[in-house]
């Protein structure tokens, strides 16, 4: 029995979209590019952070999104976006709309706090 390593990355949700990304993944339009305001990314806290999808939640109070992704397809496309956060121990996964294709490839789970 062949066993697949996976790592989760974690998503506090504006209010109302959380269950609109479960359902529909992870769209360009949804994140759009503004030069200034914003950078079309979608901002995932990194596996070992998830306080600071918490962190984000308090205000956005819809719930956190966890994505769940083999730890082959992480490291080979996503672990080299991992940044820290404001210069802290959290570590953010600023994704762009390139990878959201295979992004959606994986389970989502919209979490209530």
């Amino acid at each position: 029995m062949n066993i697949i390593e996976t790592v989760t990355i974690f998503k506090a949700t504006q209010k109302g979209k959380g269950q609109q990304l479960v359902e529909q993944g992870f769209q360009s339009a949804d994140f759009p590019y503004r030069p200034s305001t914003a950078d079309g990314k979608c901002y995932f806290a990194a596996p070992n952070s998830r306080g600071l999808a918490e962190e984000y939640h308090r205000y956005y109070k819809d719930g956190i999104l966890e994505v769940t992704i083999e730890l082959a397809i992480y490291e080979r496309y996503f672990k080299p976006l991992e940044r820290p956060y404001q210069g802290g121990e959290q570590v953010e996964l600023p994704i762009p709309h390139d990878l959201f294709p295979i992004l959606n490839q994986y389970p989502r789970v919209l979490k209530p706090r």
